[in-house]
């Protein structure tokens, strides 16, 4: 029990049990759930009749309709079913990063994917997770179940930030893992060039995913408040460097909001919704207005 509160503390999840996380597409499915489907078939919400054609299955036939009128008329349903959520959580080396009084960038990322993982089950959805660095560590399908909850997060607490990012490969191996219809949500720093993650967000919504892209940063990462000449570390390989901060401080900044301008328009041409958490924000606040424009606005 001690693990779970790690991830949802009581306040987080009595916010969390106000909440619902809404798909904007009408997705696929065959259980029964809080999303609408096309699917036609046997279920609980009529849509309408239409005429009778060869190949149709009998069973599915209006007895009433064919004795009143003669003729043979099918009953079609609008089906309610689950959606399948999959959270692909980037565990590279930059996500271990924190500045003074702030946690890691990936304590935060992780503690969003049990949030995100405590509502779809809540509301009966399906959810999985996909931790990686260069490679895929561990994928966990999507599933309704009452373990999946205590199987996220147990790969959560097993799960530490290293290594270099490949997440523009991640997005295509995805993309050919992930056979139906999903709602896709990225969590990282998404400090990759951002023309590679333009060409695998346009792969999932190829296949017609739903993405939510949600960037997570250290308020020292948007700010750089660093004065004294200071050693910089990369946490993905990079070779240290010995800087005075002064001289950089500027054109680190172009450069971060280049990118953010960057990715910020590719993912609104793709459709992807694009939103970024700093970890010095209170958790449950950003979660509430987060789901609250999304269910209101469809974003």
């Amino acid at each position: 029990m001690a693990m779970v509160w790690r991830y949802l503390e009581p306040a987080l999840v009595e916010r969390l049990n106000h909440l619902e996380l809404s798909a904007r597409s009408v997705v696929e499915g065959s259980t029964i759930g809080m999303h609408k489907s096309p699917m036609k078939g046997a279920s609980v919400e009529f849509r309408q009749h239409r005429a009778y054609v060869a190949g149709d299955e009998p069973r599915r036939l209006d007895w009433r309709v064919l004795a009143r009128t003669d003729r043979p008329y099918i009953k079609e349903y609008d089906e309610e079913t689950n959606l399948r959520c999959m959270v692909l959580l980037d565990a590279s080396g930059s996500m271990g990063y924190n500045s003074e009084g702030s946690g890691r960038k990936f304590d935060a990322a992780a503690k969003i994917t049990a949030s995100l993982a405590y509502l779809m089950l809540r509301q009966t959805e399906s959810v999985g997770l996909a931790t990686f660095n260069r490679k895929i560590d561990d994928w966990i399908a999507p599933h309704g179940s009452s373990l999946q909850l205590s199987n996220i997060i147990d790969r959560l607490e097993r799960s530490d930030p290293q290594g270099e990012s490949n997440l523009a490969a991640i997005l295509h191996e995805a993309a050919e893992r992930i056979e139906r219809r999903s709602l896709i949500v990225v969590i990282s720093d998404f400090f990759v060039p951002a023309t590679q993650l333009r060409a695998g967000f346009a792969h999932l919504r190829h296949d017609r995913h739903e993405i939510m892209a949600l960037q997570v940063l250290d308020p020292a990462e948007e700010e750089f408040p660093f004065t004294a000449w200071s050693r910089f570390r990369g946490l993905e390989g990079e070779t240290p460097m010995l800087v005075e901060p002064a001289t950089l401080r500027q054109m680190y900044i172009d450069n971060l909001q280049a990118h953010r301008k960057q990715l910020t328009e590719d993912c609104r041409s793709l459709n992807v919704a694009f939103h970024t958490y700093r970890t010095d924000r209170p958790l449950g606040d950003w979660l509430t207005q987060l789901l609250h424009r999304r269910t209101l606005r469809g974003a």
